[in-house]
């Protein structure tokens, strides 16, 4: 029996019973043979949505033809493959400890050799964060070499959309420079560093003083060298640094200059005042162009300007296209084409209305034209970037580059995507450029819910920014774009009805102040909550009934409530509120629901369809992963930092799976059987036998065997779901932004 609840949450009756249940015992299992290598062949690749997060940078290099590299924010770099048009993934060896080198920060190049690449990675300035390392390749990002620096960089932090702040001399391939954030508390390592020989290591240049160290701005926002000041063979000693800090700004001193290779530095004045840099490039001509907004963006310009300063004759101008509507925005991405002199573009920065555009100039500057309007889009490779609209818009945050080899070949990322035109010349006779989506291969989306129904698609995600998918196919972009009905922000929380799969429940943030919605057709279509259960900013995770007729949903914000009728309204559980719920189903028995409290550890059980509720077990570990397994009744599994936990009675009594040897634990799921085993196929992401990584278990856990390898960890793993329909398929959210993975083998 248990006590019925109107008031506050109490235990089951009989607390000797359960203290005594709660006295997790081990299987026995305590030892098994040598863990394998590695399980099978397993071949991994990307759940296709095709980009989905900010491209924050693309770098094109001079010396070999359709050589691109683009950086991501959270998703690690990428390398183009100029005779597939697709991007290579070049990160995804990042290990779990080092997830925080996914967010790239800068790239460089070496002119002189195509086969040198440079990068910055570190995610965040925050001291919770890892310190950063300078990522070297030999071979266009194959193989690195990584070495640490002493301090921590912000490749998620705002911004992020400057740069490049990391350049190689391109009369001495062997010297480097790096800009860093102005953070307030590394004052002692901001600055900019130098290396001589090719990023092994690093020095500070004590000449360098124009940082604040007060937080204010991004920093050094970019670096760049004067070529013709040196001769091949030669370090450069002439170079520019853009100084992006309150201070500079307000004063009109952002831009810094050095003549001896960066001993000595000193302001270049006669520049914009109020505006802090974004880009520079010096082009054929001489000039060193930048772009400006009053804010350091990705987010918050609502001014900004476009300067150029000519080198030789240290003169500036002012050549900022004109805004006859007096639109609210800035400037971000700035590209020079070094096949004509005085030709470039430059990209606006949150100009939310009409939308953000290109300006392109073939006089350096000196008059301007609007690209935006007169482009068509075809977004059919990502038909989501639509957004629910009957037609593509050009995107946000726009960073840029031109084709050094083809002036009418040109790409530019944003905040979703990657556009690319092989016209962009066109608009210097009036004529319309075309664009289609060029970010085939980038995937770089948050992934926070997955699920794998027993019958119908294939899988379903929640993903952060763009709401979600319902993936009909694993390597196309689903046709229908995102889930709709409503378009959310973040997609949070999923779940389908174990015994009636064709429906299932979603629950996000945004969406114009509804929250989720029901499908009753495999997520084809979808009805939007009546009500929002109280809700003012929805988030939290969701369940259904094994038979449908029930959702209980824990908000962010509220109590965690169920209903009865999809959502038109909602009635307490009494269970209290909390930011830290995962709401779970029976995999079998319909009245059966569960809350586990990550913050507190409690385990909470209903066998009365969410109405009322009790304590099932407290003391378990905190900051844990449940789930519920499809199928089974009373079956709840928890992954933890200290290992894998089951209980097969809703959660009143625990069990550590093989103790000693699961000894940490981020997520587990299960699939299909293996052929002749009774129990489905477990999927853990964690440490076994010290290794941490992804495993598979085809007898309930007694024994564990690697299926990823070193060049597939993509900065480690948030979620695990096993296809329940094909033994062996698993797909895998990663910690980091790298989209959704997933996993195939024979056997």
């Amino acid at each position: 029996m248990m006590k019925q609840l109107s008031g506050p949450i109490t235990e089951r009756a009989g607390g000797a019973r359960l203290r005594r249940a709660l006295a997790v015992s081990t299987l026995a299992l305590a030892w098994a043979s040598a863990l394998p290598a590695q399980a099978a062949s397993y071949t991994w690749g990307n759940v296709k949505v095709v980009a989905g997060g900010y491209v924050d940078g693309i770098v094109a290099h001079p010396a070999q033809q359709g050589l691109f590299y683009a950086r991501t924010d959270i998703g690690g770099a990428y390398r183009y493959n100029n005779a597939t048009s697709t991007w290579v993934p070049l990160n995804d060896w990042t290990t779990p400890s080092n997830w925080h080198e996914m967010g790239i920060e800068s790239i460089a190049v070496d002119p002189r050799n195509a086969n040198m690449l440079y990068m910055v990675a570190g995610m965040y300035t925050q001291n919770w964060d890892g310190n950063a390392a300078v990522l070297v390749s030999s071979n266009q990002g194959a193989s690195f070499n990584s070495y640490p620096l002493s301090f921590r960089t912000g490749g998620n932090d705002d911004g992020r959309n400057a740069g490049e702040k990391l350049q190689v001399d391109p009369n001495l391939g062997s010297v480097l420079m790096y800009g860093t954030f102005n953070d307030a508390a590394q004052g002692a390592t901001n600055g900019i560093w130098k290396s001589t020989n090719s990023g092994q290591t690093w020095t500070r240049l004590s000449g360098f003083t124009a940082l604040s160290n007060d937080g204010s701005g991004s920093g050094v926002a970019f670096v760049t060298y004067y070529q013709p000041s040196a001769g091949n063979g030669s370090a450069t000693p002439t170079v520019f640094a853009g100084v992006s800090t309150a201070g500079a700004a307000s004063a009109g001193t952002t831009l810094y200059k050095s003549t001896d290779g960066g001993s000595h530095w000193s302001a270049v004045t006669g520049g914009p005042s109020g505006q802090y840099p974004n880009h520079g490039q010096v082009g054929p001509d001489g000039n060193l162009y930048i772009t400006y907004g009053n804010a350091i963006g990705p987010n918050g310009m609502t001014t900004g300007q476009v300067w150029k300063y000519s080198v030789g004759g240290n003169t500036w101008q002012n050549i900022t296209p004109a805004n006859p509507n007096n639109y609210s925005f800035g400037y971000g991405g700035l590209a020079i084409d070094p096949k004509k002199s005085g030709a470039l573009v430059v990209m606006t920065m949150d100009r939310w209305w009409p939308g953000d555009t290109m300006f392109r100039s073939t006089n350096g500057g000196s008059s301007w034209t609007d690209v935006g309007p007169a482009s068509t889009r075809d977004p059919s490779l990502s038909p989501w970037v639509k957004f629910g609209a009957a037609t593509a818009g050009f995107g946000n945050w726009g960073q840029v580059a031109i084709d050094p080899f083809n002036s009418a070949h040109a790409m530019y990322g944003t905040g979703q995507t990657v556009w690319t035109t092989s016209n962009l010349t066109a608009a210097d006779s009036g004529q319309a450029t075309n664009w289609t989506i060029g970010a085939n291969g980038i995937e770089e989306t948050a992934t926070l819910a997955l699920i794998s129904p027993t019958s119908g698609v294939p899988l379903i995600s929640g993903l952060g920014d763009i709401c979600g998918f319902v993936h009909t196919s694993l390597t196309a972009s689903p046709a229908a774009g995102m889930v709709s009905n409503p378009i959310c922000g973040n997609g949070t929380g999923l779940d389908y009805a174990k015994s009636l799969t064709s429906k299932i429940v979603r629950v996000g943030t945004g969406g114009s102040g509804v929250y989720g919605a029901v499908s009753t057709n495999g997520g084809t279509s979808w009805t939007p909550f009546a009500n929002q259960a109280g809700s003012s900013q929805g988030d939290g995770t969701v369940a259904i009934s094994a038979d449908g007729g029930t959702i209980v949903w824990g908000p962010k914000d509220v109590a965690p409530a169920y209903s009865t009728n999809n959502g038109a309204s909602w009635t307490s559980t009494g269970l209290p509120v909390s930011t830290s719920w995962q709401i779970l189903s029976d995999g079998l028995n319909g009245n059966l629901f569960y809350a586990y409290n990550a913050a507190t550890g409690i385990f909470y059980a209903s066998a009365n369809k969410g109405v009322n509720w009790y304590t099932a077990a407290s003391g378990l570990a905190t900051g844990g992963k449940a789930t519920t397994v499809a199928g089974n009744q009373g079956d709840v599994w928890l992954a933890t930092s200290s290992g894998l936990f089951r209980s097969t009675s809703s959660g009143s009594s625990w069990s550590q799976v093989y103790s000693g040897v699961v000894t940490a634990a981020n997520s587990v799921g299960f699939g299909k059987a293996a052929s002749g085993a009774s129990y489905p196929a477990i999927y853990l992401a964690g440490t076994v036998s010290g290794v941490s990584g992804l495993f598979r278990s085809t007898d309930t856990g007694s024994t564990w065997v690697r299926i990823n390898d070193n060049a597939h960890q993509w900065g480690g793993y948030s979620i695990v779901v096993g296809d329940p329909k094909t033994f062996g398929t698993v797909y895998v959210a990663p910690n980091s932004g790298r989209g959704i993975i997933y996993g195939t083998s024979p056997n």
